[in-house]
């Protein structure tokens, strides 16, 4: 039984408190998915658990788990110190590796808090903007299950193997690395990029998102960052496709995965520009920020990009020195807490935010409820369109979770939604440990 204590207030009277609940256990679980999806749990002494979802990266489970002994015995509500005291203690690595486990764990604290609060998280973060969270869909450059590991290697997952658990799936799903195969050129022509935006718009979807650095039909320098005029008009000549194919009332963004400089980046947003991109994201490597803003100042197309940023400071640069006026952190490595301290720093600056994700549905359904509770929000990523198990984790949501290019904002305490660990289990990877 819950025992209360009333505490005095020196002329602010009392107020019921609930004795500290206390950290007692963490571990993690990792499934083979489009890309590695890991899980953390952390318990209590009551019984309450919390989940969180951690951001693809090696040597990542044995991050998280290093973190235990920084957690054992400590009350979870005194969030922001204890992420502080996670940040201190891997102060001499960089925002990498650490970051992800810590991020995921703060999402398991939040979500832990929540229960035993019976608050949603969105009510922790401040309140809510909107009842539905716009999704757009990552369309890659085609229709197959994009399996990647931690190294961006491509891997065919346990589930699909011959003599694997699962082999429901294999009838309908091919392998694939990013969304495209280089050994097929008939993938990548403007048909096959508006037959794709066609089916996503017809699931409700009204933004989408496609990749234009795929292989051309060009003999060109992979190394070199350069573009040349044919490339460049490939490239548009696969977005114009899908912007005829679905009109004007389908929002569309373009993904450039850091792959140009500076010249080549602003040569493929000026072609872009009939298009009528929402953004185009990431045309120039993340470590300059003074070359997308460059890229920026030379073209009417919306520059984006955020997602391997990690710090305020960074995003600060991205508007004051670079004039963006869309970033796109991800949710995972930055986190709920310092995602929601970042939309306040845009929002002095009427920049919006687009959060990058490629999460599962713990991931994606946390990030639903910063995603609510911020006001300048354009939409979040969806990347998992072709991962055929993503609507059976979540155990209390009726599925299918996106619903009309949208997400119901959950009101039941912390994320809103359990992870089915049964059904988690059958896409384990194979050699990490599932919740011990």
């Amino acid at each position: 039984m819950v025992r209360y204590q009333i505490e005095g207030g020196r002329g602010l009277g009392s107020r019921l408190q609930q004795p500290n609940m206390k950290i007692t256990h963490l571990s993690t679980a990792v499934l083979e998915a489009n890309f590695d999806w890991t899980f953390v749990k952390i318990e209590s002494d009551e019984g309450i658990s919390g989940y969180g979802e951690v951001f693809v990266a090696p040597g990542l489970t044995a991050a998280v788990r290093a973190f235990e002994p920084l957690l054992a015995g400590e009350d979870p509500t005194s969030i922001d110190r204890l992420v502080r005291r996670l940040k201190a203690s891997c102060v001499h690595a960089a925002a990498g590796v650490a970051w992800h486990a810590i991020m995921g764990i703060e999402a398991a604290l939040l979500d832990m808090i929540g229960k035993r609060y019976k608050m949603p998280l969105w009510q922790i973060l401040g309140g809510k903007y909107r009842e539905q969270v716009p999704i757009y869909a990552d369309c890659h450059a085609g229709d197959a299950l994009e399996s990647i590991d931690a190294l961006l290697l491509p891997r065919t997952p346990q589930w699909m193997k011959n003599g694997g658990e699962d082999e429901s799936h294999k009838s309908v799903i091919s392998v694939k690395h990013h969304g495209w195969d280089a050994t097929r050129p008939e993938v990548l022509t403007a048909g096959s990029y508006a037959a794709r935006a066609v089916a996503m718009a017809e699931k409700g979807f009204r933004m989408l998102k496609f990749d234009v650095d795929v292989p051309t039909p060009f003999e060109t320098d992979e190394y070199n960052r350069d573009l040349t005029g044919e490339e460049v008009e490939f490239a548009a000549s696969l977005a114009m496709a899908v912007r005829k194919a679905v009109g004007k009332s389908v929002e569309l963004a373009i993904d450039c995965h850091w792959n140009y400089h500076v010249q080549a980046a602003v040569r493929i947003a000026r072609a872009m520009e009939p298009v009528g991109l929402r953004w185009l994201e990431d045309p120039t490597p993340p470590e300059n920020i003074r070359a997308v803003g460059e890229v920026q100042r030379n073209t009417q197309t919306p520059i984006a990009t955020g997602e391997n940023h990690y710090f305020r400071i960074d995003f600060e640069r991205l508007i004051l020195e670079a004039g963006l006026r869309v970033l796109a952190p991800d949710v995972q490595k930055m986190g709920l807490w310092e995602g929601r301290k970042l939309a306040d720093l845009a929002d002095m600056h009427f920049v919006n935010l687009t959060l990058h994700n490629i999460s599962g549905p713990l991931g994606i359904m946390a990030g639903v409820h910063l995603a609510a509770s911020i006001p300048n929000l354009i939409a979040m990523e969806w990347h998992a369109a072709s991962v055929p198990f993503f609507d059976q984790l979540a155990k209390n949501w009726e599925p299918p979770i996106i619903r009309d290019g949208k997400i119901r904002v959950p009101d039941l305490p912390g994320t809103g939604v359990e992870l089915d660990e049964e059904v988690a289990y059958r896409y384990r990877k194979p050699g990490e440990t599932f919740f011990e």
